[in-house]
């Protein structure tokens, strides 16, 4: 897979409840999906090389394709439906959850640490050195690992009530009308 494509399931999966997707901040969850990637799946999500550029992670190929929009939120991308393995499916929605509600300067702080690989790698002489996927690799094993985000229903998430045989029963007005007919 290719980071455009990542990066369009991000965008595709995130449009309806963030509308901060600027290039900079889809790069920012690129860094932190291909590291988690590598943390978890342990291999890349994508191909494509991750640079340290002065403000951050940054995959060129990604960067270029929206440069058009600079800090502005991206408002269109590519939606044709590519199949995505369900892991790298997975992980993405893991992504969004975890680190779509952070704005765009706070996941650059995250990723720009002291210890980091960018840190590691950026110097203002070479500003567009790539950033090593072992390097990647050792430091975000250091990490927590993502939690997948789990609905635990609770009694009170239901309307009705169980009987003893453990079945949910419904009120009387939430019956099917057709089937009295």
């Amino acid at each position: 897979m290719t980071a455009t494509v990542a990066a369009n399931f991000l965008l595709y999966i995130m449009s309806l409840a963030f509308d901060d997707q600027t290039n900079g901040k889809l790069n920012l969850l690129l860094y932190f999906a291909q590291g988690h990637s590598l943390q978890m799946l342990r291999k890349p999500l994508f191909s494509d090389a991750i640079e340290a550029w002065r403000d951050g992670p940054v995959v060129p190929a990604v960067y270029a394709k929206y440069s058009e929009y600079r800090d502005w939120p991206i408002t269109a991308y590519d939606l044709t439906v590519v199949d995505i393995p369900e892991d790298a499916e997975n992980l993405l929605f893991d992504i969004a959850r975890t680190y779509g509600r952070y704005t765009e300067t706070a996941l650059r702080y995250k990723a720009t640490v002291i210890g980091s690989p960018w840190d590691q790698v950026y110097t203002s002489q070479n500003p567009h050195t790539i950033i090593p996927i072992a390097m990647m690799e050792q430091y975000f094993l250091e990490l927590q690992p993502l939690k997948p985000t789990e609905r635990v229903f609770q009694e009170s998430d239901f309307v009705g009530y169980w009987d003893e045989d453990g079945v949910l029963v419904l009120p009387k007005e939430w019956e099917d009308s057709d089937a009295e007919a």
